[in-house]
Formats: structure tokens, C-alpha cells, sequence
């Protein structure tokens, strides 16, 4: 039962979704993370300093769109029948395979605490529900 992907569409769909879930990811790191961990993210935490960091954005950025975009075209051949319940069944185990480099990460950077690691865990899979409910939601061919 496979389904014809209508690219424009799909293309159109998922990189506005893509811009939706950099943002909501972004907003979570700088204003909900520092309520939710005393020091966010810890002195002495190897990181780039903000003004290293901001000509890389584009290509976090990009990265987000590919992954996003992959991330939705993979539901679609998971799941040819789709649903909301696919979607958050998906978005759950996907989210959770996406954040498995964050779990080895976690073994080799110092300071990194088990909640930080347990909240991006969450976070990940919680952001893949949402992208995948919402792309099920906007994301409708008219062969359906």
C-alpha cells in the first residue's frame, strides 16, 4: 500500500515544521533549561562561547531540516496508513533512537548530569511527537 508522495507539499510542509521545531528547541535551551538546572549549562561545561556558536547556526540549522524531513518521510513508508497514534507511536521510539548520541556523549563530556541527560531524552522524543502529530495533521494528499 504504497502512498505517492505530492513533494511540493511534502517539501513545503516539513521544512516549515522544521522551522517550528528549531525554534520551540532553541527556546527550550535558553529559557526553560536555566530554570530547570541551577547552573545552564555548567562554567565550566566544554562548550563554544556564544559568539563561536553563532556562525554555526545555519548549519544546525540545515541539519535540522534534514533530519526533520527524513524524520517525516520515514513515517510515511512506516506507516502508509498513518494516524495520530502512529504518529505519536513513531515520534516516542524515534525521538528516542535520535537522542541515543546524546546518551554517549553524556558518557565522555564532563559535568554532564544524569537529569540534564534524562531531560534531553524526554525533550527529543517530545519534540518528534509533535513534529510527526503535527506533519500527520498538515500533511494531507489528496489520494487520501
Amino acid at each position: 500500500m504504497s502512498q505517492k508522495i505530492e513533494w511540493p507539499r511534502f517539501l513545503i510542509i516539513t521544512v516549515v515544521l522544521s522551522v517550528v521545531i528549531f525554534v520551540l528547541d532553541i527556546l527550550f535551551h535558553q529559557h526553560l533549561a536555566p530554570k530547570i538546572f541551577a547552573a545552564y549549562p555548567a562554567a565550566d561545561y566544554p562548550g563554544r562561547d556564544p559568539a563561536d556558536v553563532t556562525p554555526l547556526m545555519p548549519f544546525l540549522f540545515a541539519t535540522y531540516v534534514v533530519q526533520m524531513t527524513l524524520f517525516c518521510y520515514l513515517f510515511l513508508k512506516a506507516y502508509p496508513a498513518r494516524g495520530v497514534g502512529n504518529a505519536v507511536w513513531l515520534g516516542i521510539w524515534g525521538g528516542f533512537l535520535m537522542v541515543i548520541p546524546n546518551m554517549q556523549f553524556f558518557v565522555v563530556v564532563k559535568n554532564t548530569t544524569w537529569s540534564m541527560l534524562i531531560i534531553q531524552v524526554i525533550e527529543g522524543m517530545a519534540l518528534m511527537v509533535l513534529l510527526t502529530v503535527l506533519f500527520e495533521l498538515a500533511y494531507k494528499p489528496k489520494s487520501r
